[in-house]
This record gives structure tokens, sequence and C-alpha cells, in this order.
């Protein structure tokens, strides 16, 4: 084999790596295309400030398949501040604001992503960004101040049903959707 042919397939071996680097980036962006841009901040004064690292959001229930639309990528520190309307967070140079009524849920989790931490040492945000998502983070210090706030802005609960009632307490008792 000559140079010329090595250098020439060589050459074409990296043209078609680009491309598909460029295709796969044009259709994670399209599966992505459902997410809205979050809010930015507001002038509101905070109940609660407090330091934390931005892990990841993810679509709900899918802790592998994290958000790159709008900026929401990348991990970083975080100023998480909470009002009576929401939750604010200013992650590196992106502004974010989860408005109360869009959350759905508060919880802890102990893993996401590239993320293992003690049990319990991650707060999820559950709410909507167009799609429904789940926000990871991981508050510096004691976090029981702000799990407590959060919590206190969750969506209540729909009203239970009789056959949900009853579906819910049949699976607590064959063991049915526990997590291990």
């Amino acid at each position: 084999m000559t140079k010329e042919l090595f250098a020439l397939l060589s050459a074409a071996f990296v043209a078609v790596l680009a491309i598909a680097a460029v295709l796969g980036v044009l259709a994670h962006r399209r599966r992505q295309r459902d997410i809205e841009a979050p809010a930015g901040w507001i002038d509101v004064a905070p109940q609660l400030v407090v330091d934390a690292l931005y892990v990841a959001t993810t679509r709900a229930g899918e802790p592998y398949q994290r958000i790159f639309a709008h900026g929401l990528g990348f991990r970083g520190r975080t100023r998480l501040a909470i009002d009576a309307a929401g939750v604010q967070l200013l992650a590196d140079r992106t502004e974010m604001r989860i408005p109360a009524d869009r959350i759905r849920a508060v919880e802890r989790a102990t893993w996401t992503i590239d993320r293992v931490v003690e049990p319990g040492g991650i707060i999820v945000i559950a709410h909507a960004l167009g799609a429904d998502v789940d926000t990871y983070l991981r508050v510096i210090g004691d976090d029981s101040a702000a799990f407590a706030a959060l919590h206190a802005l969750a969506a209540p609960a729909a009203p239970t049903t009789p056959s949900a009632q009853h579906n819910q307490s049949t699976q607590q008792a064959t063991g049915e959707g526990a997590t291990p």
C-alpha cells in the first residue's frame, strides 16, 4: 500500500466519523425538541438560599437520558434560591426558574447518570419543561432545610380514588413496585 493510498483511506475514515458525529448530535437535538427553555430568574426575595451542585436534568423516569437542550447538560456549582412561588438556580452561566405550579414532586435519590452518593444525598425535583423532567441537585452541607422547603412547593397530590387506593395497598402487600 502506498503512502498516498493510506492517507486517502485515513482521510475518508475521519470524514465518515465526522459525519456520524454530526448526525448523532442532530438526532439527539431532534429527540429533545419537546423540551422548553427554562424560565429565567425573577426579582423576588427568597426564603432560603443554599449552595449546591447541579448534577443533571433528565427525562422523568429515565435517569440515564441527560437533557442537553438549552444549556442544561453541564454539571456545575449552583446557587439554589427557594421562594413561595418557585425555585431559582444559577448554575455557572445558566439561570433557571422552576415555578411551583410546575413542580410535581420532590424526592431523594442516591444516583443519576454519572454521580453516586450516600443514600438520599441527591434531591430530585420532578417538574415540567414542556415534557416531564427530573432535575438532580446535591446541596453542599446539610440539605434538610432545602428539602423541606422544596417539598412544601410540590403540587398537592391528585385525589386518590378507591380503586387507586386498592391497587396501591395490593402492590404494597405483594411487594410489587418496590424498589430495592
